[in-house]
């Protein structure tokens, strides 16, 4: 799918996501809880985040947002099941098919063995007449893979999207009520000043290099 063809599906989702009406919190439930993936825990040495760059941040907010929301459980329930049940459900078309192609790709192979060209020709048009004949039986059965491959498609793009605009407003919220204090940060760099003020005056007081500050 088009990038440009997938705008619009975002904007109707994010719509969607800030039009409808919010579950009411539950009264135990402070509203500044951090979702679990954000959270910092302490460590001997203070506190280190438990985000690991190899994982993905999006899913394990994503992860943490959907034991929360019942519909969002419902939905992953449904892909599982979806995925899981595809192989099976087409097995047998499968299966059948299989030995259909396999026939006539191996009864065209032995053709050439035939040095009678005329009655080679021959056979080789009246399997491809029976080879079209049956993908003509069987064309219900292509259309409709064919229509679950481009639903595939869709639904993993728009599962995608949901992700995104799903857990994009909790790390906006984070970013605005998780900021630090500025304070160590500031004196951290005001002490950065200091120390290169100081050790240029040592190495220029020593003459032997030029100082460039």
């Amino acid at each position: 799918m088009k990038s440009t063809a997938l705008f619009p599906i975002v904007a109707a989702v994010v719509l969607g996501i800030g039009c409808k009406q919010q579950p009411a919190k539950d009264s135990a439930t402070p509203e500044t809880e951090i979702p679990e993936p954000l959270k910092d825990e302490k460590s001997s040495s203070g506190f280190i985040s438990k985000f690991k760059p190899r994982e993905s941040m999006m899913e394990e907010i994503y992860s943490d947002l959907e034991k929360k929301d019942s519909v969002l459980q419902k939905l992953e329930i449904e892909l599982q099941h979806f995925h899981a049940g595809m192989p099976d459900s087409l097995k047998r078309f499968d299966g059948y098919s299989a030995k259909s192609i396999a026939y006539y790709s191996s009864a065209n192979e032995s053709l050439k063995t035939l040095k009678d060209t005329v009655l080679r020709d021959e056979l080789k048009a009246v399997l491809a007449d029976s080879k079209s004949e049956y993908m003509g039986k069987i064309s219900r059965f292509t259309n409709l893979q064919a229509h679950i491959d481009s639903n595939q498609v869709k639904i993993e793009d728009y599962h995608t999207v949901l992700k995104v605009v799903a857990t994009l407003p909790i790390i906006e919220k984070y970013q605005d009520d998780g900021m630090p204090d500025i304070t160590s940060t500031a004196n951290l760099a005001n002490e950065a000043q200091r120390l290169r003020a100081k050790t240029y005056q040592l190495v220029k007081s020593r003459k032997r290099v030029k100082a460039t500050n």
